[in-house]
């Protein structure tokens, strides 16, 4: 033992204490940020959906889609399905931006890997068909899917 360790045991306590504190913080500073990078990116990865218990309205993903081109990212719409199978959906172009605007169903598809249905619908402007198409994300187990494929069956019967 040295002559200042006699002289002042706290003073090498305390500092063999803080020395040890270091690493401790510095590894509750990387879990603290891996887990809200982790939250940040379930966040991003999860589907917002949710439907009506009749399956007439709902909500979900959707991309606009203009000369087979996608248009900007996934963006979240509300979707209400009209007694003759067109559907007036509602959404966000900005922050405050909103549009509605009626669409009918022309193909659905069901074999991604990722469990989902992915309707196709074009757009209806004063009774015509527009080139702007717009795909609709759901999960496989809504309670829309049958709403929009008796639809998609009704537009293709005529």
């Amino acid at each position: 033992m040295s002559h200042d360790e006699a002289r002042f045991p706290t003073r090498c306590a305390a500092a063999l204490q803080i020395s040890q504190a270091v690493p401790v913080d510095i590894v509750w500073t990387v879990l603290f940020v891996g887990v809200l990078v982790g939250m940040w990116y379930l966040g991003y990865r999860i589907d917002p959906h949710w439907s009506s218990k009749d399956g007439r309205r709902f909500m979900c993903n959707s991309q606009i889609i203009s000369l087979d081109e996608p248009v900007g990212r996934m963006r979240e719409v509300q979707v209400v399905v009209l007694d003759d199978g067109t559907l007036a959906i509602a959404g966000r172009r900005g922050a405050r931006r909103r549009y509605r605007s009626t669409w009918v169903l022309i193909a659905k598809t069901d074999d991604l890997p990722k469990k989902t249905h992915v309707y196709l619908a074009r757009l209806i402007k004063d009774g015509v068909l527009h080139v702007d198409q717009m795909a609709l994300r759901l999960p496989m187990k809504s309670r829309c899917i049958p709403v929009l494929d008796d639809a998609l069956a009704r537009r293709s019967n005529r």
